[in-house]
């Protein structure tokens, strides 16, 4: 299979933490794998940066992180 890395910034805003509904966007396509995951938050303002390996065109994925709840801005780092 071609796997391509991706390194994407996650900029959002929610009461509750946004990671695991992000990991679930991405994990949802078989063969997407987390290789790094560091998220901070302050108040209601999150953000992350993302590194995956996936088997999906990089726009795609950016567009489901987007459909994310709460998910303000994705783009690559």
């Amino acid at each position: 299979m071609n796997h391509t890395e991706l390194r994407l910034r996650v900029f959002g805003t929610s009461r509750k933490p946004l990671v695991h509904d992000i990991l679930n966007a991405i994990v949802r396509r078989k063969g997407n794998r987390i290789r790094q995951l560091d998220f901070s938050w302050l108040n209601n303002s999150q953000r992350g940066i993302l590194n995956i390996e996936s088997q999906e065109p990089q726009e795609s994925l950016i567009r489901r992180i987007a459909a994310v709840e709460g998910v303000l801005k994705v783009f690559p780092a």
